[in-house]
């Protein structure tokens, strides 16, 4: 029986926030298993193509083919051009529309792509206007990696960020196959409130005992839910720090992961200027691959 491809779409362009992705795609290449297919797409959007068009500088036929080319100049300079059975450059209005669409057009696993600010002082950690709109609505999974990606840092388990609720399930899934795929295990993290949040008025004794019993409460349905999601073959591990969620997972990404994966909240306008969401925070500021993945669609997403 011939194993199953796994396809993954690199959306790049012609900037250095693409070598992060583009060594992460190498990595995947190497690590991620002998049915992996890469294909990167850069998207020439509406707005470069009229100005091109324009000025008179080139007819859009041929400006698709010089992007076309000069991408596959890109991956060649990169040395990586011999990891991608697909190089393609297409026309499209925004590019985050276009990579969405052209994720579930490929039947691709997931969309990999750069994030814009790097780790470095003076550089604050951003995400770019093409990762945050595919965040909040790509209707598959989203791989954002930082620019300035070490590939050292890509050992340990794959991290799974998790509620332990089902807005996660499609995350957990993902993250159980990524793991059986690359023969890593999985490392399942589920962040309790700090451990002094509504225990001061008691005596330090029975605050103690309380958070005893919540960690031990927090476990229990921690394994239960390990139990259920039929990660058989899969080697399984649990931590369950105690603090704020983002400073928590950071610390864990910074131990170095292959990948770190989350589930999409898709929170609306409003909450958004309220707070951010993790998936965001953790995209931004994590030095390792983030996949964000939205949740299992529901029977109203299907109503017209």
């Amino acid at each position: 029986m011939l194993p199953l491809v796994t396809r993954w779409l690199v959306g790049m362009d012609l900037r250095a926030t693409s070598a992060g992705a583009l060594r992460y795609a190498a990595w995947l290449h190497e690590h991620g298993g002998p049915s992996v297919e890469l294909q990167a797409v850069h998207v020439v959007e509406q707005l470069d193509q009229h100005y091109a068009v324009k000025l008179g500088l080139h007819s859009r036929g041929h400006l698709m083919s010089l992007t076309r080319e000069a991408t596959r100049v890109a991956l060649r300079q990169a040395g990586v051009e011999g990891c991608f059975q697909e190089v393609d450059a297409v026309p499209g209005g925004a590019a985050d529309e276009v990579l969405d669409a052209q994720l579930t057009d490929r039947g691709a696993t997931g969309l990999i792509v750069g994030r814009q600010g790097p780790l470095r002082e003076g550089f604050p950690p951003r995400l770019g206007r093409v990762a945050r709109h595919l965040l909040r609505h790509a209707a598959g999974p989203v791989v954002v990696v930082p620019p300035d990606l070490e590939s050292a840092r890509l050992v340990g388990p794959i991290v799974l960020a998790t509620d332990l609720g089902p807005s996660s399930a499609a995350a957990a899934r993902f993250a159980g196959e990524r793991a059986r795929e690359w023969g890593r295990p999985l490392l399942v993290v589920h962040v309790l409130p700090p451990s002094d949040v509504g225990l001061t008025f008691l005596p330090r004794e029975a605050q103690e005992g309380a958070r005893s019993t919540r960690y031990h409460t927090a476990r229990e349905q921690a394994r239960r839910y390990i139990d259920e999601q039929g990660w058989d073959g899969v080697e399984v591990e649990l931590e369950l720090p105690a603090g704020a969620a983002i400073d928590e997972l950071l610390a864990i990404a910074r131990r170095g992961a292959p990948l770190v994966v989350c589930g999409a909240r898709r929170l609306s306008w409003v909450a958004r200027q309220l707070r951010a969401s993790h998936a965001t925070s953790l995209s931004s500021h994590a030095p390792v691959p983030v996949a964000v993945v939205p949740p299992d669609p529901t029977p109203e997403d299907s109503i017209p």
